[in-house]
């Protein structure tokens, strides 16, 4: 993903390690100014928390009267059953976010590691090249060149797109947020406009959020729902609007399969492996239409499968296309 940032820096520098150190101190400058307004609002947000857990009882207490006179209940139980339970459920997921932060150190030694990996693949990425180059026969190394370039320009057009979609999403969602009077609104919108990397689970957890956030601190149970309701609207608009004119057709991908990425990818990865899971399907698919014995399962991992049921009979029903051609001997009858 940094390779078009270190060519860039190679024809002034003309050397690849000085080239490779400029495109991540590129890379750091904006992560670090994001990194730094996320932490600080967490913080801020954090320093609140004693307040937020005593603005959950005033509410609460007062919801419990409300239907202690309606129902008849006991004030004195309904209080009880308040002061033992709720507040335990209010801590639960104040210490698990507590206990993510402080498990910075994990965090930190991954990035570490992901860094140095990429340096040596950006290092001796000429030597990967040729060597995949010489595994081809010459007729062949021009359309595998081919598909290299498009497969640079297709993670070229995923980051740059991601990044167009975050800022949208963020503004959207951070603007939507301030009109509605949810507190840091700007922080929640760019935090739902992050998650969203992470395809269906990233979305449902950036609306979630912010929801039970109201519900603890606000005294109206519209703003909650409108909360909802906006961000309902927002993935209206993304998912129909913003990302098919964003992204293109490359990047779409089979519901079925995107949700197997993410389970896989997270057995594996952890949270890196999820929001890995979707470029390294669309790069899967562009890899496989390029061979005529994958081509055909290119079509599975594309959205839209059930419209293209009869592709399969009518334009790849031959040994060629067949993948069991690669280990048994097959002829057409």
């Amino acid at each position: 993903m940094l390779k078009p940032v270190v060519t860039f820096y190679e024809r002034f520098l003309r050397r690849r390690i000085p080239s490779i150190l400029m495109a991540y101190l590129t890379a750091v400058v904006p992560l670090t100014a994001i990194l730094f307004f996320f932490f600080n609002q967490a913080r801020i947000l954090f320093r609140d928390l004693p307040s937020v857990s005593q603005r959950v009882s005033e509410v609460t207490n007062r919801w419990m009267f409300l239907l202690d006179q309606k129902f008849n209940l006991d004030p004195e139980t309904s209080s009880d059953w308040v002061s033992e339970n709720m507040m335990g459920v209010v801590d639960i997921p104040l210490e698990l976010a507590r206990e993510s932060f402080e498990s910075g150190t994990v965090v930190l030694a991954n990035a570490v590691l992901i860094v140095l990996i990429t340096y040596f693949m950006l290092l001796y990425r000429t030597s990967f090249k040729n060597y995949l180059l010489s595994q081809a026969s010459p007729k062949n190394r021009k359309s595998l060149e081919k598909l290299f370039l498009k497969l640079q320009s297709l993670t070229k057009r995923y980051m740059i797109g991601q990044g167009i979609i975050i800022l949208i999403l963020g503004i959207l969602i951070g603007s939507g947020l301030w009109l509605i009077g949810v507190p840091y609104a700007y922080f929640w919108g760019f935090l739902a406009g992050f998650l969203e990397i992470i395809p269906y689970l990233g979305t449902s957890v950036g609306g979630i959020l912010p929801f039970v956030y109201m519900l603890m601190v606000s005294d109206s149970l519209w703003q909650p729902w409108a909360v909802i309701g906006l961000y309902i609207l927002v993935q209206q608009i993304e998912g129909n609007l913003i990302s098919p004119n964003v992204m293109g057709p490359s990047i779409k991908i089979n519901p079925l399969f995107i949700i197997l990425g993410l389970f896989l990818g997270g057995i594996m990865w952890g949270i890196a492996g999820m929001i890995l899971a979707l470029p390294v399907l669309a790069i899967s698919k562009e890899v496989f239409r390029t061979f005529e014995v994958t081509e055909p399962f290119s079509y599975i991992l594309e959205d839209g499968l059930s419209k293209k049921s009869d592709i399969f009979l009518e334009h790849y029903d031959h040994v060629k296309h067949r993948i069991m051609y690669l280990f048994f001997d097959e002829r057409d009858d």
